[in-house]
């Protein structure tokens, strides 16, 4: 009886995880079909220059924590609010470089009041956003048990990760809301802003749809400088594109990437609780 019951079990999560990928297999047809809803009005070679030079910064900053995984000291308070200050003053630098030559960062990337989406359709990404969160969940589990089996006993979770599980086995509450809120609220809506936003807005004018994609999943992988996470955070991270196209507004992909996070922090408090 066991063995019909796993057989049944491991049968739904194949279905599941063929599922899922049917449905961004589509979206990812109808992108390349020029369906897209991602148009970058007004993004120009000045914005390739100054996306160039941030995504060497970024890249190189990232390669350098590879480099020196081993020596890598612990996850501190510190380090989470200097990493939300470096992440913030980006951000402050593309909507000032965009702000200067009149371009609307509401418009561009689908937030606010005066974008070209209506509340309705606002509220319709959001929707979408949350439909495609639950797609891209099982593959990005299944892609983080294949990273694990991989790798083995090097596997390691990261450090924001070892940071939290520690706060919470210590139920250090000013810990807890300090990962928090840097993981569900700023790290969602800072890091789309300048990777799905910015960054492949960009590089999708210039060399196309699957080259932007797949290079800016990559990069947003390598910044988080954790070998057992760069294959799930890829999958996420080629989830939220397809999300940003689906609906032309960042606020489908940020909704997803907060409440991804949400559940791994979730998942970890409630394990790190009752072990």
């Amino acid at each position: 009886m066991e063995h019909w019951i796993l057989g049944g079990m491991a049968a739904l999560g194949l279905a599941i995880i063929v599922l899922c990928l049917v449905i961004f297999g589509r979206l990812l047809t109808s992108v390349r079909a020029g369906h897209g809803k991602v148009k970058g009005e007004g993004l120009g070679m000045t914005d390739l220059m100054l996306a160039t030079v941030l995504i060497i910064w970024l890249g190189g900053m990232a390669v350098h924590g590879f480099l020196h995984a081993k020596s890598m000291q612990p996850m501190t308070d510190r380090a989470i609010l200097l990493s939300a200050v470096l992440f913030g003053m980006v951000v402050g630098l593309i909507a000032l470089f965009l702000r200067v030559r009149q371009i609307s960062v509401t418009q561009l990337f689908g937030l606010g009041a005066g974008n070209r989406l209506g509340a309705g359709n606002r509220l319709g990404a959001l929707k979408t956003g949350a439909k495609l969160f639950f797609a891209v969940m099982p593959l990005v589990m299944f892609f983080s048990v294949l990273a694990q089996l991989f790798l083995g006993k090097d596997a390691e979770p990261q450090e924001v990760i070892k940071y939290f599980a520690e706060a919470a086995r210590h139920s250090d509450h000013w810990r807890l809301m300090l990962a928090g809120v840097a993981s569900i609220l700023i790290a969602p809506m800072m890091e789309e802003f300048i990777f799905r936003g910015y960054f492949y807005g960009v590089l999708r004018r210039y060399f196309g749809v699957i080259p932007a994609l797949l290079f800016i999943s990559a990069l947003f992988a390598l910044i988080h400088v954790n070998a057992t996470a760069l294959l799930p955070l890829f999958v996420l991270a080629v989830g939220l594109t397809l999300a940003y196209e689906a609906t032309g507004s960042l606020l489908a992909p940020m909704l997803m990437h907060a409440l991804f996070n949400a559940v791994m922090l979730g998942t970890i408090f409630y394990i790190s609780q009752h072990s």
